[in-house]
């Protein structure tokens, strides 16, 4: 059962699963080959430890993927995450190998057989509450930084090869000072539930993450009774999301991709395209100028109606409220 959103519109479907893949090469054809004939577009990762990526097609053709997906394949059990959109958001289908579906760059983990317990965002509160639970962020800190769940640890992380080494900190201290237990999360799950099999692979035993992440989270439980603060960075054209899953009041710099808030977009040092706070004193007066150009043809062909070369998709907002994950 996947709950495919019946729609005019094209459905987004962003999915993964940890699972022991045997013959990468061989599955990698038979994706590709059942991608083309139901006509979507998109991205698969697939690796020895599983499948991750983000697809989209209309809705019959969706349909018929994820029931050979779902019943045909070693893959039958993803986590899957929809969203509509009213335009095309990939315009090409590619089915990529890679030593991992997230990458993380730690040895001797096996996310299928060694992750945490899941926990349902129902029963989220009622563990992340828990004085003995240090609960953990597994995003990166940009993401970090604009929303988190309250009492949350950020590992200060900028991308998510840096974890394990903030990992083997936390269990290098001495025992007494060692966390009894850990609840994770991220954004759709994948990061979390690789994390968990890290920690768990580090000596940890009470080790929980959050099933199907902060979106799931913020989907199943009333503002009213939430325990997270500020908005959600996703990753779409959207930044960020509020607690509706509504689009928040963020935007992305398109020079550094830091999301940024109002204060920072009134800043003398951003401009739309070119520059903002965080990247204005990492960028040559060169660079700047080229930044400058590219963001004054991109203009140019949006009043034009054309697509720029070097244009991020479309901006055009998904129809349905929710998100993309990762």
């Amino acid at each position: 059962m996947h709950n495919l959103p019946k729609t005019n519109h094209y459905v987004v479907a962003a999915l993964y699963q940890f699972t022991k893949v045997d013959d990468i090469t061989s599955w990698q054809e038979a994706l590709r080959e059942k991608c083309d004939t139901c006509q979507l577009m998109g991205t698969l990762l697939i690796a020895e430890e599983g499948l991750n990526g983000t697809i989209s097609g209309r809705y019959n053709d969706m349909d018929r993927f994820l029931d050979w997906l779902l019943a045909k394949t070693i893959f039958g059990a993803p986590e899957l995450k929809f969203a509509v959109h009213e335009v095309p958001p990939f315009h090409r289908m590619k089915v990529r190998l890679k030593r991992e579906i997230v990458t993380m760059g730690a040895n001797g983990i096996n996310p299928a057989e060694q992750a945490g317990t899941y926990v349902n965002p129902k029963d989220w509160n009622t563990l992340i509450s828990d004085p003995d639970v240090m609960v953990v962020d597994t995003r990166n800190d940009y993401e970090v930084a604009i929303g988190q769940f309250k009492g949350a640890v950020n590992p200060l992380t900028k991308t998510f090869r840096e974890f394990p080494e903030w990992a083997a900190e936390l269990a290098a201290l001495p025992e007494e000072n060692r966390p009894k237990k850990l609840a994770m999360y991220c954004t759709g799950g994948i990061r979390c539930e690789k994390s968990t099999a890290l920690m768990k692979n580090l000596g940890f035993e009470d080790v929980y993450h959050l099933k199907g992440g902060i979106l799931q989270y913020l989907e199943d439980i009333p503002q009213s009774q939430s325990l997270w603060e500020g908005e959600c960075f996703v990753f779409d054209s959207r930044v960020a999301v509020d607690h509706n899953l509504q689009r928040g009041k963020y935007e992305l710099c398109h020079a550094c991709k830091m999301p940024l808030s109002e204060e920072e977009m009134s800043s003398n040092a951003y401009m739309a395209g070119v520059s903002c706070p965080h990247c204005i004193d990492k960028t040559t007066p060169a660079q700047r100028a080229r930044f400058s150009e590219r963001a004054r043809q991109i203009e140019l062909a949006k009043r034009r109606g054309d697509a720029h070369i070097g244009a991020k998709p479309s901006g055009k907002e998904p129809v349905s409220g929710k998100s993309m994950k990762k």
